[in-house]
């Protein structure tokens, strides 16, 4: 399980590293167009948008799979034993179930209805936006899966009160 997350963190860092670094290069491009040329790109706004969208999403999945989403754990951090362990299972189940029908049903209807429509200006098919919704429902669940697994794994945890010196991660 440890080399899929590791491909997974590898494909999915070079591929956010590559849009943000592509979209600082069309951005500084439409900056110095507009303001040294005096002649504004056309095109770099909906590429810029695009990769925005692409790049919030997939960045969001590889945040899910590291553990570093946004979390209420204090219940979970004061929890020892089964309970604990349910309340850290209960996060990666959430991320299926909402992967499932928000991201992946959702985005693929998405697709479907915006697919005869066209951008402005590059006439790119409005579903290539979309389409990072089930793409990103997909790497969700992946990463929930790995991270379900690790949770089983782990032995429980039976320290109880003055014995907490530090908060669990989902990591440890």
């Amino acid at each position: 399980m440890p080399k899929i997350r590791r491909f997974l963190d590898i494909c999915l860092g070079t591929t956010c590293s590559f849009l943000l670094l592509s979209m600082v290069v069309i951005l500084s491009w439409q900056v110095i167009s507009r303001y040294v040329f005096n002649d504004p790109s056309t095109y770099t706004e909906e590429l810029l948008r695009l990769g925005l969208v692409w790049l919030s999403l997939l960045g969001a999945a590889y945040s899910a799979g590291r553990g570093s989403h946004m979390a209420i754990d204090l219940l979970r951090d004061i929890s020892r034993g089964r309970f604990q362990k349910l309340l850290k299972m209960l996060v990666p189940i959430s991320f299926i179930i909402f992967s499932i029908y928000v991201l992946i049903l959702g985005g693929l209807h998405s697709m479907q209805i915006a697919s005869k429509q066209l951008t402005a200006v590059l006439q790119m098919p409005m579903s290539s936006f979309y389409a990072a919704l089930p793409v990103c429902g997909v790497l969700l669940i992946l990463y929930a899966i790995l991270n379900l697994i690790d949770v089983l794994k782990e032995p429980m945890n039976t320290k109880t009160g003055s014995d907490i010196d530090q908060p669990l991660s989902m990591g440890e």
